[in-house]
């Protein structure tokens, strides 16, 4: 019986108490990361508000800078409590590989949107023609842009389509 009680204060000792204080060390490291990508973000948004920056592409990059930020934390906390980085990167780069295949066309609009908004080919309420859709452009999202049309009908052109037809800005 003293064995057993002396083989369980050693495990307890040697194993589950470092693993516990790493667990904790690890969760609040991730508190601490979370608020401080929160005010990396909030910050982010203060410092372009001067600049007069476009919303859509501040509200894109506060979203990197957010998500870069927590990521960074995330591995750190892994790295803390013990799981091999290395080994969680090849996985997560795995799995990235994967999604990224079967979401080619969500990602080719999503970066289409992405180049559209850096190279501004139009702008909120021009009067652009794409295909044999004539509008007047209310909003230009990350996935899809929307036009009114001179009926009423709201349009959603995939962004993916604006980059590979003739777009004609009747208002440049």
């Amino acid at each position: 019986m003293d064995e057993a009680r002396a083989a369980l204060l050693t495990f307890l000792a040697d194993v589950a108490l470092p693993l516990a204080l790493r667990a904790v060390a690890g969760l609040v490291i991730l508190l601490v990361v979370w608020r401080v990508a929160n005010l990396l973000r909030q910050w982010f948004h203060r410092a372009c508000a001067p600049a007069a920056l476009d919303p859509n592409l501040q509200l894109l990059l506060g979203r990197v800078v957010y998500l870069g930020a927590l990521g960074v934390g995330v591995i750190w906390a892994l790295d803390i409590v013990g799981i091999s980085t290395a080994t969680l990167l090849a996985a997560v780069g795995v799995a990235g590989l994967a999604i990224t295949l079967a979401l080619q066309d969500v990602l080719r609009n999503f970066f289409a949107g992405v180049y559209l908004l850096f190279e501004r080919p139009f702008r909120i309420g021009d009067e652009i023609t794409v295909k044999d859709i004539r509008g007047r452009v209310v909003d230009v999202g990350i996935r899809t842009t929307s036009l009114r049309t001179e009926e009423g009908v709201l349009v959603l052109i995939p962004n993916a389509v604006l980059l590979a037809e003739v777009v004609c800005n009747r208002s440049a």
